[in-house]
């Protein structure tokens, strides 16, 4: 079998063609695994931090490249593996794909923190990706998702990052009502943070500076859509609330200088949770920590009840999910869709390639 694919050869290089150069996932699936044809892929903005070489904040290889990208991945079951006793899982399913390998023996697994693996393998990082024709997946780590169409399935990952990250802050279903949350950064997390936190409940504003992006928040429900330069906008968000600013800030940026306003905006005693990956740095007063009594938490990734979670809520708000997919191109025009998704213009949210 000839596998295509898109692959990434060296920073800022992606070419389309059979999956030479890269570990090319044409065995059979191994006791416990699944054999996936891919259906939709979705680009996230550490999958162009990795297409330009930028992996400050990752670990684990020294050869990056070439490898085959993807880690927001719907796809069909096309044969399963000895020991995959799952009835669901089924050749025919589809299922989304929750994108972590964990070692189950670290300090982090074991007080159940799986997403922050000492030793994790992230899909399309680690080892090659779903925008191939084929992939591998651990059986325990693929999500049946009944009708969704295959763009929201792969939506599910997205959607699994902002539930993990609301989740460090104590939020989460059944746990938001009375809740004023602030998102900063409106792009695919910021929006899924703000539909997530919504649904359950919560009061969210959102900051960003791009007028689009005000508008869509508006739609999935936020209260507050503001410009973060514009001259009201501190006034405004440090009197939201009980008149004291957020409860909960959450940082989807990635950009180093937020957290400092995210810590002066949140309220005396708040969570500011940070999403955004960097490998930057920037001036930070940690003087302000003990002054409000803030707590500051990261958020990796996603754990397997944050992914279940996504299924739920993604099958809850079809609609509304689907409205966050700007665009869908095929897997020969990816660089067009890697273009897309980095210059990010007007118009443009979640950016998938669809694989044939």
């Amino acid at each position: 079998m000839i596998v295509q694919a898109a692959v990434i050869t060296e920073p800022g290089i992606v070419t389309t063609g059979p999956a030479e150069g890269a570990s090319s996932p044409v065995q059979e699936p191994p006791p416990g695994w699944v054999a996936l044809r891919p259906t939709a892929v979705g680009i996230c903005g550490s999958d162009i931090h990795y297409f330009h070489g930028d992996i400050g904040a990752l670990t684990g290889e020294s050869d990056w490249y070439p490898r085959i990208p993807g880690h927001e991945v719907s796809g069909i079951i096309e044969s399963i593996g000895p020991d995959v006793t799952d009835e669901r899982l089924r050749p025919g399913a589809l299922v989304a794909v929750w994108p972590l390998e964990t070692c189950g023996r670290c300090y982090p697994c074991l007080r159940g923190k799986e997403n922050a693996c000492s030793a994790i393998r992230i899909l399309g990082v680690h080892r090659d990706g779903g925008m191939a024709t084929r992939v591998l997946a651990s059986a325990s780590s693929v999500f049946p998702v009944q009708d969704l169409p295959p763009e929201s399935a792969a939506f599910v990952e997205p959607m699994s990052v902002a539930i993990h990250a609301l989740s460090q802050a104590g939020l989460r279903e059944g746990r938001a009502e009375g809740v004023h949350l602030l998102v900063l950064g409106g792009g695919p997390i910021g929006q899924a943070a703000l539909l997530a936190a919504t649904t359950w409940g919560a009061t969210v504003a959102v900051l960003d500076p791009k007028p689009d992006r005000w508008a869509t928040a508006e739609r999935l429900g936020a209260v507050l859509a503001l410009d973060p330069e514009a001259p009201d906008t501190i006034t405004r968000i440090r009197g939201w609330g009980e008149g004291v600013g957020p409860d909960i800030v959450v940082d989807t940026t990635g950009v180093p200088s937020v957290l400092q306003l995210a810590a002066e905006l949140v309220a005396p005693t708040g969570t500011v949770v940070a999403v955004g990956l960097t490998g930057r740095s920037a001036p930070f007063s940690p003087g302000i920590l003990p002054e409000k009594e803030i707590t500051v938490v990261g958020s990796s990734c996603a754990a397997r009840a944050d992914f279940a979670a996504a299924v739920r809520l993604v099958h809850s708000r079809p609609d509304a999910v689907a409205s966050l997919i700007s665009h869908v191109l095929p897997l020969h025009r990816v660089a067009e869709a890697f273009d897309l998704a980095q210059r990010s213009d007007a118009g443009t949210m979640k950016v998938m390639v669809s694989v044939p």
